[in-house]
């Protein structure tokens, strides 16, 4: 609670009880709320918005299955030798390949193993090249290798076998042994692995090649134009400066391979297309969006574990947080989409067995197989930055897209929209924000069933985490134009109704939220008109809303003290304006780092720092406090505020500084508001105090005798 005695709001958040601190106003003044909140929508929005081997297929019997064999392509392989742009190191590569018959080429996803390993083999001088299932039981073609290499049918063959599903299940003596029958058939094998696979037995070690970094993606696209166009030609092309601007825009960040050759094979084409030679940037783009898009369709669709296409949404929504988020919200996905129906048959001992191993499948791979990766992360708190992993796709665009494939491709609209309400309601501020962003990106193609099924629902909730899930959801949509005036539609529609104060309160935080990006001003004024709603909630809610608008808006902090401080002339607006200014004041805070402040303290109440800096701003945020302070309707919440400042002010010489300016200010030429100060002041250090104040308590106590001296 905020402080003061303790209240009741009537159960459903109205005004019966309103001077105590209750769980509502408690949470309208807690410190730095505003700044997490805008931290945190910040990191919501801005998470939210291979190579080719072909060829005919033959089949032939090992170990009584049938195990496909492909023969790789001679026209892959024409572009592997025409093509070819060298890896790092790739001297020391091919000189490692040579000294083995089997090696296992190693490296991170997307830096081109595929065609390196059929380089390398080309290199070795075998006459064909079969391309094996992943599925392929290694064991059995040792024993078929074995067998033909007898009358030296299968000599110089080269096999490759890219990412075998079984590689954390490889041992030494397998791959010992299939190296000797390899060597007695002449015969060479190239298995590809990711790092993350999870080779577990050290004495596959000596067969690993590392590939220490991918080829050049600017080289890829050279040396595709070179062999497809000639020198001069390729040339010509590339310093065009619509293609490089293309080349800039698509190999930038974390690139692949196979993006940079999409991308040669998209420009040759358009430069062949061209009577004059010069590829039309319009149908390269076209180009790569049609491959692109079935990429990810092929991709998205190839998850064929219930659990893991649980984690590609859980991703999905929560990219960019903590794996702890992401996999929590995929077992709760999956136990709503997978209900256990099965009957479980108990052991010999009685005990049940458990139905999904936890240590199944590493991070490692799963993040391989969604296409994600972990990166370093920095979280706001209100008491400093938090450093953390968190895991994000590597496509930026896969966020957004995971989530609409799985809404539109299934029938699950239900359970998906449950789900979104359960993480609404979730703990963590992040989680929460991102599931109301995901529920926006839902909206852009079904706002009328959102609307219908979410929207209006969750506006009248009790629940303040579900009418916030709601403008970080519109804060999405109202970015649509064709969507925008839907926006300002239920919210007028919200407010046209006196009597559904969830409602109201709901369309406070949508012109904070939603609507406040395009029209700040006019959002301040439509939250000011809010305030002469008598209602703990709605308060609340102008409260966050104008502190929002603040932490995207410095420069409107004048405004909005103005307007709160003319507001209180209207009796009816003067409570919820007065809880409103204390939110605002509590939540709203400038963090320290970077400014030359002589900071201690890693956050600081923006309120103190922007008076400090424009003397303008004083009249009315000195009126403010005085009203807040001596008035009974919020006292406890204006004196739980100012002890969270003189408690910032304790441990922070410059901030305490600050904070006399402010007593100065507010006690000078008013006993009455001096009086009370003192009495706070007096409380910091009371016996009965659990954290005593003692440094900041002597310096008002002796700021406010100086001031009555003086008088």
């Amino acid at each position: 609670p905020a402080g003061g005695a303790e209240g009741g709001d009537g159960g459903d958040g109205t005004a019966t009880g309103r001077g105590g601190a209750g769980r509502e106003t408690g949470q309208a003044t807690g410190f730095a709320q505003g700044a997490l909140r805008h931290d945190t929508v910040r990191h919501a929005r801005a998470n939210i918005d291979g190579d080719l081997v072909a060829g005919d297929k033959n089949v032939f019997l090992v170990g009584g299955g049938r195990q496909p064999l492909r023969l790789v392509s001679p026209l892959v392989l024409e572009r592997v030798r025409g093509a070819f742009e060298e890896p790092e190191q790739w001297a020391r590569t091919r000189g490692e390949f040579g000294r083995r018959s089997l090696v296992i080429l190693r490296g991170s996803a997307g830096t081109g193993k595929t065609t390196a390993a059929l380089r390398l083999l080309l290199g070795s001088a075998v006459s064909r090249i079969y391309h094996l299932d992943r599925n392929t039981d290694l064991g059995a073609l040792a024993a078929r290798l074995d067998t033909a290499g007898e009358d030296g049918a299968e000599g110089s063959t080269g096999y490759l076998v890219d990412q075998p599903v079984d590689a954390a299940a490889l041992r030494g003596w397998l791959v010992q042994g299939l190296e000797g029958v390899l060597h007695r058939a002449g015969a060479r094998l190239v298995l590809t692995v990711d790092q993350e696979a999870g080779l577990v037995d050290p004495d596959l070690l000596d067969y690993v090649i590392e590939l220490t970094g991918p080829p050049r993606h600017h080289g890829i696209v050279r040396r595709y134009l070179e062999w497809r166009l000639g020198e001069p030609a390729a040339g010509q092309v590339l310093g065009l400066q619509e293609v490089a601007g293309i080349l800039e825009e698509r190999l930038a960040g974390d690139a692949t391979c196979k993006v940079a050759a999409d991308l040669a094979s998209a420009v040759w084409e358009a430069a062949e297309a061209s009577a004059s030679g010069i590829p039309d940037v319009t149908r390269i783009r076209a180009k790569l969006a049609r491959r692109g898009a079935e990429d990810f369709d092929m991709w998205v669709e190839s998850l064929d574990d219930p659990f893991l296409r649980c984690y590609a949404v859980a991703l999905a929504v929560l990219n960019g947080l903590p794996q702890e988020d992401v996999a929590s919200a995929a077992r709760s996905l999956h136990r709503r989409l997978n209900p256990d129906r099965h009957t479980v048959l108990a052991r010999d001992d009685g005990r049940l067995p458990r139905l999904r191993e936890p240590y199944e499948v590493p991070r490692r791979r799963r993040l391989a197989q969604l296409r994600a990766h972990a990166v370093p992360v920095t979280f706001f708190s209100p008491n400093g930055s938090v450093p953390a992993e968190g895991l994000v796709y590597k496509d930026p665009g896969y966020a957004r897209r995971v989530i609409r494939h799985a809404w539109s491709e299934y029938p699950m609209q239900g359970e998906l929209l449950d789900w979104l309400g359960e993480l609404a309601d979730d703990p963590s501020e992040q989680v929460r924000t991102h599931a109301g962003v995901a529920l926006g990106v839902l909206a852009d193609s079904s706002f009328q069933y959102l609307a219908a099924h979410v929207f209006h629902p969750w506006a009248a909730d009790t629940s303040r985490t579900r009418r916030n899930a709601v403008a970080n959801a519109l804060s999405v949509t109202a970015e649509n134009p064709r969507l925008r005036s839907m926006v300002t539609a239920l919210a007028a529609g919200w407010i046209a109704d006196p009597d559904r104060p969830m409602a109201l309160a709901t369309a406070a935080r949508v012109h904070g939220v939603s609507l406040s990006g395009a029209e700040p001003l006019a959002a301040v004024d439509a939250l000011v008109r809010l305030a002469v709603v008598d209602h703990v909630q709605v308060a609340v809610a102008i409260g966050d809303s104008l502190t929002d608008i603040l932490a995207e808006e410095e420069s409107l902090t004048a405004v909005v003290l103005n307007r709160l401080w003319t507001a209180m002339a209207d009796h009816r607006a003067r409570p919820t304006v007065l809880l409103s200014f204390l939110a605002v004041a509590a939540q709203l805070v400038v963090e320290t780092a970077g400014l030359d402040l002589g900071a201690a303290a890693p956050n600081w109440p923006a309120l103190l720092v922007s008076v400090e800096r424009d003397a303008a701003l004083r009249p009315p945020f000195v009126a403010l406090w005085r009203t807040a302070l001596n008035e009974a309707v919020y006292r406890g919440e204006a004196e739980h505020v100012l002890r969270v400042w003189a408690a910032l002010a304790e441990a922070d010489p410059a901030l305490r500084e600050l904070f006399l300016r402010f007593v100065t200010a507010t006690a000078h030429g008013d006993p009455r508001t001096g009086t009370v100060l003192r009495r706070q002041a007096a409380d910091w250090v009371a016996p009965q105090t659990l954290v005593p104040l003692p440094r900041t308590s002597a310096a008002v106590t002796a700021e406010l005798d100086r001031l009555e001296t003086a008088r």
